[in-house]
């Protein structure tokens, strides 16, 4: 197994407390108890809900804090023909913080040009 220095330090957990780890110690919310039950519906069936797709999932830091990550997952297959699955993880923390700011700067503007005072869009002066 290997893990990546950027995964060491957004999660908080050291390579060697990563390595040989259920990566369900990483999953947020119910995913973390439902995590090995996923991975054996697909080891019986087949059937890809999570492989090849990206989902946003919450995600848990070493000090127990949760955060919302993209999360991408293929299969792989070692030259030995061992079957080996790789995750592509993107810390969203900051794109929801941006988000968060754009949707209160809208709010402020929606406020301030259009609220209670009469403008453009009030209602109350529009044509029938």
């Amino acid at each position: 197994q290997v893990v990546n220095e950027s995964a060491v330090q957004l999660f908080g957990w050291s390579r060697e407390e990563f390595v040989g780890s259920n990566v369900s110690m990483i999953c947020g919310g119910e995913h973390a108890a439902q995590h090995d039950g996923y991975l054996r519906r697909y080891l019986q069936s087949g059937q890809k809900h999570v492989i090849g797709k990206k989902r946003k999932v919450p995600a848990r830091r070493k000090d127990g804090s949760e955060f919302t990550i993209e999360l991408g997952v293929q299969q792989v297959e070692t030259m030995q023909g061992d079957l080996r699955f790789c995750a592509f993880i993107r810390d969203l923390t900051e794109a929801n913080l941006m988000r968060a700011n754009m949707m209160k700067q809208q709010d402020l503007i929606k406020d301030t040009f259009f609220g209670g005072g009469g403008g453009a869009h009030d209602e109350s002066h529009s044509a029938p």
